[in-house]
């Protein structure tokens, strides 16, 4: 399996498919979700198939495809990976009719669900003609839905999806529910349920089906059953684009496919087995910590961290094993999960096996269940269910179970005024009756229901649309509209001490996580109600923003307080807002720190907490709250988040998310005040942000950029007569100011000609593009030494500095780089790091192979930079890219795998004449994943501010254009002719690019997204 491409990387529109076998035409299915605006309104979906099918399902609030259920076919080698690239493309009318229930009938398959004495369930000939629904039409697959009750028994019923592919390939997922809304009796079904295709038995098990819940009728490690050979295809998504969309969360921890917690992921599916829903005593109301606890369960946020091969399949077996817990509730009039509208007032029975029960103001309730009992299911400590799976998947099973989970919850809490307030399904907290958690993952429940709605199902959508339009509605009435605390706390629905003084900021975390995401996933609200939905979360981030404060006010070092009080009574008033609240934060920390633990810190720049370094506790809570404060741009967030990541023991927290990765939420983007409001494509400076940190970037170095932190780095440039300084500095644009830091102080001795100093740390040197930071060994890299101090000697050395420690590692460390090569540019997403002359070095095995065997003859020196949409290397430069032999345009591209270098040439335009023209050399450029598009820059002379646009195509001449950047005059290079080298980087979570034209200059930065 392929590296992933995790982090905070923008990823490339592809998917790639694997299989066990070597075949051709391989029927694929799977869901695709895509970043807003990718595929505006009136555009379509292209892939380097010969042909691929894209249904959509829903759209963005602009009108551009959200998410569409993919399907195909594709030739495949045994475990080797297919990547499949998408691309918009215009919309043209399509010929080819849609796969039909006669097309269906003709493979003469027969289908039967058995239940023992209970019955059977037979699907054959005329079956066919009349399904449920119609989920996929056509040509490439169709899809429906069909449904059966059991004999003659009133509440199991037996499901199929059914999936025909071109060419009569024919998919069947069988599944059995028990589970209607008002049907009498309700009780647990126990018999030996069977599956046959064709008379052929595929399952047979002894099965207790409890009352409410389902299971599809597989065991082992199959996913669904094929009437002939199961092709055994699994996609496999490109996992920083899936991130990108916003649709689920960012993660920043990189998890070992070896480590336990891959391994801990299930294999194998076996009918209501608790799979990866591991609560403590398989109770889902146990306390402390618990993997399926979060915005995604672990088994889900494993899939967008971890290379495991297994990831997929295990995603969709917990699909399949929530099943277990009573969600399922279907409403028997439409066969549909039910319409909030229609039930105003029903309530659970009180004995459901449900958590938290209300009462009904009406006293309607659904009937009394008896029977074998499921496991209990707790709004307060509940996992997301099926929402990933459907993601992936698209299937209908798993668009439903969401569905199911947002209506439970629904119909467990009281219809009350100060609950759910009758059909309005409102989400807030009631204390002593529903908590702050409850809120929290009752909230991202609703919204992921209405995420994975299609938006063509206008009825149901229409009713999760109108619930989640009353709670923002409501939320921002009572704490937006009118004054309320300014500490951006809900009314706690925990009764800790049996008043309202104290309440769990951890909840409140919770709280600010889920509205944080539901921002980001761009529901489809009226604009005036999304704004509202801002307003309220930019107040709720406050809770979280506030804690990360300095020492003279709630002071960041002991943000995680388990209790907290911004009030001096017992019962503040959270429903007008008039408390009374604590005058300010710093009394708020006091309040809170009245008795002091035993914990507590005291040590600036060192974070304490109970449990450390917090992946499984209060600090990792905290830290995905932010990282929507951060990433909406919340005021104070980017500063307060700054103070979190640059405490000394952080790295242990960031660390330990690699075995625990559900709470390592990262900000998608990061949008400090200096970088609000700025318009897209339009250079502006960075005030306050030059001199380079004192360090000689004028003497042909370059930088890094850590895009964890979104920080450059400079490391021992200078070099040769210009430096022997070889101080390390850094600036993060991530804060609202940036400002250069001195990591670690130049040498106090130098000698010249050596490629360490006497205290062993690296000498000076020309940087060109040598360094880079490596995520996955968490090191800033320096590949050769090129022109050290002195007679510009150059040493094949790599050496390696700790951002933790502020050391170097020691010389030697690191294996030498071929001799005569130096590194030139780095493929992000996995941190592999390309050379001049184009070798390749991997920080898996820390070895360089060569990345071509086919060259052309072309010479590649700089600059060079990655295409992950095409997933290539791109090389351009004017002779050898240092302004000597051959005096003429060099360009390449170099598909990765192939062992190609493909010459590149440019249709003729202004642009292109301009460049010939200039002659650059030294130059920069990057690659703009936002506009797939690569931006070139010289900036010597009259050259400065102008920059190249080449966009790439899947053929081998491309275009150049000029880039409008504004009116704004930026700094032309340095004097001396050392160019810009590799200062022009495109930032992740940024959106955008910066540049560091000369030290004496402030930073510039292009917005472009």
């Amino acid at each position: 399996m392929a590296t992933p491409t995790l982090g905070l990387f923008t990823g490339a529109m592809q998917f790639s498919l694997v299989s066990t076998k070597t075949q051709a035409k391989a029927p694929f299915s799977l869901g695709f979700a895509f970043k807003r605006g990718d595929i505006p309104a009136g555009s379509s979906v292209g892939s380097s198939l010969s042909a691929l099918q894209v249904i959509s399902r829903t759209t963005w609030p602009d009108g551009s495809l959200k998410f569409a259920h993919l399907a195909g076919f594709a030739d495949l080698t045994a475990n080797s990976l297919l990547t499949v690239r998408l691309r918009r493309i215009s919309v043209s009318a399509s010929s080819a009719a849609p796969l039909t229930l006669a097309d269906l009938k003709k493979t003469g398959i027969t289908a039967e669900v058995g239940a023992g004495s209970l019955g059977t369930a037979s699907f054959g000939a005329a079956d066919w003609d009349s399904p449920q629904t119609t989920w996929v039409s056509g040509a490439q697959m169709s899809s429906w839905i069909f449904r059966k009750p059991v004999g003659g028994d009133a509440h199991l019923v037996a499901w199929l999806e059914v999936r025909l592919f071109a060419g009569g390939a024919v998919e069947v997922l069988p599944w059995i529910e028990n589970g209607y809304l008002m049907v009498a009796g309700p009780t647990s079904k126990a018999a030996t349920y069977t599956f046959k295709i064709n008379g052929t038995q595929r399952f047979s098990a002894s099965i207790d089906l409890p009352h409410h819940c389902r299971t599809p009728l597989i065991s082992g490690t199959a996913l669904s059953y094929w009437l002939g050979t199961d092709p055994d295809v699994t996609p496999r998504h490109d996992l920083a684009y899936l991130q990108a969309t916003e649709q689920v969360p960012t993660y920043s921890a990189r998890v070992d496919a070896n480590g336990p917690v891959a391994q801990w992921l299930v294999t194998s599916y076996t009918p209501l087995d608790k799979a990866n829903f591991t609560y403590a005593s398989d109770s889902m109301a146990a306390t402390g910590y618990q993997e399926p606890i979060g915005l995604l369960p672990m088994h889900d946020a494993l899939y967008l961290t971890c290379e495991s091969s297994n990831t997929y399949a295990a995603v969709v077996r917990n699909g399949f094993a929530a099943g277990r817990y009573p969600l399922f509730y279907r409403d028997e009039k439409t066969q549909r999960p039910i319409r909030f509208s229609q039930y105003p007032n029903l309530v659970l029975h009180k004995d459901s096996r449900v958590s938290d029960l209300g009462s009904s103001t009406r006293s309607q309730f659904t009937p009394q269940p008896a029977g074998t009992q499921s496991p209990r299911w707790d709004c307060a400590h509940s996992p997301s269910v099926g929402y990933m799976a459907y993601l992936v998947t698209g299937r209908w099973y798993f668009m439903e179970q969401v569905q199911f989970a947002a209506t439970l919850n629904y119909l467990s809490k009281a219809d009350e005024p100060n609950m759910r307030r009758g059909s309005l399904g409102l989400v807030q907290s009631c204390f002593g009756g529903w908590q702050t958690r409850s809120a929290a993952w009752q909230w991202r429940a609703l919204t992921q229901a209405l995420n994975v709605t299609p938006d063509d199902d206008t009825v149901l959508r229409q009713e999760f649309i109108n619930s989640v339009q009353s709670n923002i509605e409501d939320f921002h009435a009572v704490y937006v509209a009118q004054p309320n605390n300014p500490y951006g706390w809900i009314q706690p629905g925990e009764p800790y001490e049996n008043i309202m003084q104290f309440g769990a900021v951890w909840q409140q975390d919770f709280v600010t996580a889920a509205f944080g995401y539901s921002l980001s996933m761009g529901l489809p609200v009226p604009a005036a109600v999304e704004a509202k939905h801002d307003a309220f979360f930019r107040w709720k981030a406050r809770s979280a923003v506030m804690r990360l404060g300095p020492a003279t006010g709630f002071w960041y070092v002991n943000a995680a307080v388990y209790t907290m009080s911004i009030s001096p009574v017992a019962v503040p008033d959270f429903k007008t807002g008039k408390g009374p609240w604590l005058p300010n934060d710093a009394a708020v920390y006091l309040a809170s720190y009245a008795s002091v633990p035993s914990w507590f810190g005291n040590l600036e720049g060192k974070l304490a907490g109970e449990i450390m370094p917090g992946d499984r506790a209060a600090w990792g809570n905290l830290t995905t709250a932010m990282a929507y404060a951060v990433r909406h741009g919340v005021e104070g967030a980017a500063t307060a988040y700054q103070r979190l990541i640059s405490a000394s023991n952080y790295p242990a927290l960031r660390d330990a998310f690699n075995t625990a990765p559900v709470w390592s939420v990262a900000p998608a983007r990061v949008i400090p005040s200096w970088l609000a409001g700025k318009p897209l494509n339009t250079w502006f400076e960075i005030p306050g942000t030059a001199g380079a940190g004192g360090a000689a970037i004028d003497a042909y170095s370059g930088f890094a950029i850590n895009d964890r932190t979104s920080e450059i780095i400079i490391a021992a440039a200078g070099g040769h007569t210009d430096s022997y300084d070889n101080r390390v500095v850094s600036i993060g644009l991530a804060s609202d100011t940036p400002t250069w830091k001195q990591r670690l102080a130049p040498s106090k001795s130098y000698a010249q000609n050596v490629a360490y100093y006497s205290d062993g740390m690296p000498s000076s040197r020309h940087l060109y593009s040598s360094a880079h930071f490596i995520p996955q060994v968490n090191r800033l890299m320096l590949f050769g030494a090129r022109g050290a101090y002195g007679a510009s000697w150059d040493f094949a050395k790599v050496d390696a500095f700790n951002l933790d420690t502020n050391t170097w590692d020691k010389a030697g460390t690191w294996a030498d780089m071929p001799s005569g090569y130096y590194g030139a540019a780095q493929i992000r997403a996995t941190g592999e790091v390309v050379s001049t002359s184009l070798k390749k070095w991997s920080p898996v095995d820390k070895k360089w192979t060569d990345l071509v065997t086919s060259p052309i003859g072309d010479a590649v020196r700089w600059p060079m930079a990655f295409d992950a949409r095409r997933n290539q290397m791109f090389c351009l430069q004017w002779g050898d890219g240092q302004g000597f032999d051959p005096q003429r345009m060099v360009a390449s591209r170099v598909p990765l795998g192939s062992g190609q270098q493909i010459a590149v040439s440019f249709n003729a335009s202004s642009a292109l004449t301009q460049w010939q023209n200039e002659k650059p050399s030294y130059a920069a450029m990057d690659y703009d994943p936002d506009g797939d598009r690569f931006l070139f820059y010289s900036g010597q002379g009259e050259a400065a501010g102008r920059v190249y646009v080449i966009t790439p195509n899947d053929s081998n001449v491309w275009d150049m254009s000029l880039l409008n950047g504004g009116n704004l005059k930026i700094a032309p290079t340095p004097d001396n002719g050392s160019g810009v080298q590799n200062r022009l980087r495109y930032v992740p979570a940024l959106r955008g690019f910066v540049l560091l034209a000369r030290g004496s200059a402030n930073l510039y930065f292009l917005r472009t997204a």
